[in-house]
């Protein structure tokens, strides 16, 4: 069975993580994506951080099962081979600088000329306009920006520290995605295309509010004492070979997390949660306690006791630890492929498991770098151009 968005036809113009990531998302989920690349060097991100046979591991991950053509847009000819690809296009996905896809040829109105009923995505850093607009923008800045670096620091942490990895560029990504299928979802609905205007800024401050900035939500509230984010002073449980970490949240949880670990907590002042709020010492006493007796314990002991008294736990699992975890397997979360250029690959499959239209890929490979050029370009009727194309730099 075909994924649940079998037959929606993507044109992506989009670098890096966010607009990259966001198709990604769609085609995983049946829709077909054809990626238009600049014919030096195309997508920069083809070629940081872990890369094998000239396609880096982030390349392959947002960009697997699309078609790639170079196309020089800057040309009126190359221009044209992109509007009449967006003639045809259900989405135009399309992360530039405010002003620079209109300077090309190819903003909404453009687009929208040839085609009424697209939807288009417009990503940027700071949004099409204010004072922050003509920024350059990548997940780091935006990370500061928007307020999640100042989240992670803690009091006594000598500098802002970063999350290691780009959570805004993911989580614009992601934001798009949903939005685009809820623009498709109006337009199937009679309410035609539209234009979709999303700044990672907008998408990384939604992210943090919803649960990591409490006072600036609950304006009149009397518990200033109290940390932005419930999550703040989570901490991992030292074991004797390696670490766990315990949710304990209802009184259940509580007393069953010191029961696991052998401590008393049969203290009246620590029985319930509004009682382990009035005593913060007792709790803290007793949370002391609970880390004290774990330095001695296995993991393998600490995981059977926490399981046995219901407790929520998570054991901390390194990143190369992953795959093998016993639910991963159950999962089966992971998936192994031969990439032609890149050699053995591992991926997550698609997260979401449909049961009436399950998403199974068609191509788990990302692809080479103008590899689908010719082959579009033939499905335009332009298979007697190409050489001149060619020729004339137009295309790869």
């Amino acid at each position: 069975m075909p994924g649940p968005l079998e037959g929606i036809r993507i044109l992506e113009m989009s670098v890096a993580i966010t607009g990259p990531l966001a198709v990604g998302l769609l085609v995983d989920q049946g829709a077909e994506a054809v990626k238009v690349e600049a014919p030096r060097h195309g997508d920069q991100i083809r070629y940081v951080g872990v890369a094998s046979g000239g396609i880096s591991a982030v390349f392959q991950t947002c960009n697997r099962g699309k078609r790639s053509i170079a196309v020089d847009c800057t040309r009126p000819r190359g221009r044209d081979i992109v509007l009449d690809l967006a003639s045809r296009a259900d989405v135009f996905v399309q992360n530039m600088r405010p002003g620079v896809i209109e300077r090309l040829g190819l903003g909404y109105d453009d687009v929208r000329a040839r085609n009424p009923d697209i939807v288009y995505a417009s990503l940027s850093g700071f949004g099409p306009d204010g004072p922050y607009a003509h920024r350059r923008a990548y997940d780091s800045v935006i990370q500061a920006q928007s307020g999640l670096v100042g989240n992670q620091t803690g009091l006594n942490d000598e500098s802002p520290r970063f999350l290691r990895q780009a959570v805004a560029d993911k989580v614009t990504a992601y934001t798009a995605a949903q939005a685009i299928t809820a623009a498709l979802l109006a337009r199937e609905r009679g309410g035609g295309g539209q234009h979709i205007q999303l700044a990672m800024l907008d998408a990384s401050v939604a992210f943090l509010f919803a649960d990591a900035a409490a006072h600036e939500v609950a304006l009149d509230n009397e518990e200033r004492h109290l940390a932005q984010s419930f999550s703040a002073h989570q901490r991992a449980i030292t074991l004797a070979n390696g670490h766990v970490v315990v949710a304990a949240v209802t009184d259940d949880e509580f007393h069953g997390m010191a029961r696991a670990f052998g401590v008393d907590s049969s203290d009246p002042r620590v029985a319930t949660m509004r009682d382990r709020q009035s005593h913060p010492e007792q709790t803290t006493a007793v949370f002391r306690a609970v880390h004290g007796a774990a330095a001695a314990m296995p993991v393998a002991d600490a995981v059977e006791a926490l399981d046995r008294q219901q407790v929520p736990f998570g054991v901390v699992l390194g990143v190369e630890d992953i795959a093998d975890d016993a639910q991963a397997v159950h999962n089966q979360l992971f998936m192994e492929h031969d990439h032609p250029a890149m050699g053995r690959v591992r991926q997550a499959r698609p997260a979401a498991r449909f049961s009436a239209t399950p998403a199974e890929l068609r191509q788990p490979s990302a692809p080479t770098h103008g590899q689908h050029t010719d082959e579009v370009l033939a499905e335009l009727g332009l298979a007697a151009s190409i050489d001149r194309l060619r020729t004339d730099g137009v295309i790869k």
